[in-house]
C-alpha cells in the first residue's frame, strides 16, 4: 500500500465497512500520511483520512475518529466492493471482531480476517496429553 495523491481518485467513494482501531494499530497497519480532517461538514467529529492505492491498484478513502476511535473505510462505488474489501484484509491484520458496521453486499473474507489469530504447535510436541505421575497402584 502507498499514500495517494488526491487527484489520483476522481470519483466520490461511499462508506463500504467501519471498525474499531486503536490509534496505534491505525500507525502499524496504515503507514502513510494522513491528514487532520477539523471540518464538521466533512466529518461528524474531529478526525484524520488518507486516500491509498492498495497493492493490488484499488483506491480506499480512510477516515480514524479521534472520540470515536472508528475507522471508516470508502470505495469508489464502480469498484467490488467484497473484492476491494477482500484486498484490504490481505494487507491489514485487522480481526474480524472489530469490524462494527458492513454494508449489505459486502462479504468479509474467512480466510485472511480471522477471529482470532492462533498458531499451530510446535513440529513434534504432544497436544492435549497431560504428563503427570500416575496414581500408586494398589
Amino acid at each position: 500500500m502507498r499514500a495517494a495523491q488526491p487527484d489520483e481518485l476522481r470519483e466520490n467513494a461511499f462508506p463500504v465497512i467501519t471498525a474499531r482501531v486503536s490509534e496505534a494499530e491505525l500507525r502499524q497497519w496504515f503507514p502513510v500520511a494522513f491528514q487532520e480532517i477539523a471540518d464538521p461538514w466533512a466529518t461528524p467529529e474531529p478526525s484524520k483520512g488518507a486516500l491509498i492505492k492498495l497493492d493490488r491498484g484499488e483506491y480506499v478513502v480512510l477516515y480514524w475518529g479521534y472520540e470515536s476511535k472508528e475507522l471508516s473505510v470508502r470505495i469508489p462505488s464502480a469498484t467490488d466492493a467484497s473484492s476491494v474489501v477482500a484486498s484490504l484484509f490481505h494487507e491489514v491484520p485487522l480481526p474480524r471482531s472489530r469490524v462494527l458496521w458492513r454494508r449489505p453486499d459486502v462479504r468479509l473474507p474467512r480466510h485472511i480476517a480471522a477471529k482470532s489469530v492462533s498458531a499451530a504447535p510446535p513440529k513434534g510436541a504432544v497436544v492435549g496429553k497431560c504428563h503427570r505421575k500416575s496414581p500408586p497402584r494398589k
